[in-house]
């Protein structure tokens, strides 16, 4: 049985109250910036502006995506999640890039533009009023701007999921886990999701890529593939079926 993770996408009206809300705070930013009369109240009215673009990006990044038809070897309803071909750790595998890439983009995006007005806001605000805005600004804007900084350096990419003939492995903001195959236990399909357990607590490894800050936390003893939001049911459903295939033939072969 498919179990709901996450709500549904925002109806309609909401998107639309999201990109008037984003636009009119744009337009409130313009209009404070124009009549600020020091370059640190340009600073703070950009906020407005920031704020704004940040809303819009939000709106982009959660409307509807027509679903790709399926490849070969794709997982039939999962949108951006299509199958490459590649070599692992020497072994043949299949790749899945993460399927929210358009997502992750705006949200690295928003990051950016949120830290970078930080590091405006504490330069500024040290030279016109007072040090301390500096050291106000220096941990929020560290910390934001530690997300794309560590996504170009590619310890904290989006990732994805590979399928090899013993193992399966998930790579998602700095977290990595692989799973022996012929230790999975059962694969349950969620929602956006299909979880993996083991026979044994244990056997899932997770290695952090990033520092704690800035990494995906481990859930629990269960490898957790990503289907994403365009992945309806039966995207998840096939996902699952592929996944008890792979560990049954990597059990047959270990036996």
């Amino acid at each position: 049985m498919v179990q709901p993770t996450s709500p549904a996408p925002p109806a309609a009206v909401v998107r639309v109250l999201g990109l008037l809300t984003g636009l009119g705070s744009v337009a409130i930013g313009v209009g404070l910036v124009l009549d600020a009369e020091s370059s640190f109240g340009v600073v703070w009215a950009s906020l407005f502006v920031v704020l704004g673009v940040v809303v819009l990006l939000s709106f982009v990044a959660v409307l509807p995506v027509r679903p790709r038809p399926a490849t070969t070897g794709s997982v039939r309803g999962a949108g951006r999640d299509v199958r490459r071909d590649v070599v692992l750790d020497g072994e043949p595998a299949q790749f899945h890039p993460h399927p929210l890439e358009r997502v992750r983009l705006a949200g690295l995006a928003a990051l950016t533009l949120l830290g970078g007005w930080l590091v405006v806001m504490g330069v500024v605000g040290a030279v016109e009023e007072t040090w301390l805005w500096a050291v106000l600004a220096a941990v929020p804007a560290a910390y934001l701007l530690g997300f794309p900084v560590l996504t170009v350096l590619g310890r904290a990419r989006a990732g994805g999921w590979w399928l090899t003939p013993t193992r399966l492995v998930a790579e998602h903001h700095g977290l990595r886990s692989e799973v022996p195959l012929r230790d999975v236990a059962t694969v349950t399909p969620w929602s956006r999701s299909v979880h993996v357990a083991p026979v044994e607590a244990g056997r899932v490894e997770h290695r952090s890529l990033t520092p704690w800050p800035w990494r995906t936390r481990a859930r629990g003893g269960d490898l957790v593939v990503p289907v994403g939001a365009a992945g309806a049911p039966p995207a998840s459903e096939d996902l699952a079926a592929l996944l008890r295939e792979a560990a049954a033939s990597a059990a047959r072969r270990a036996g």
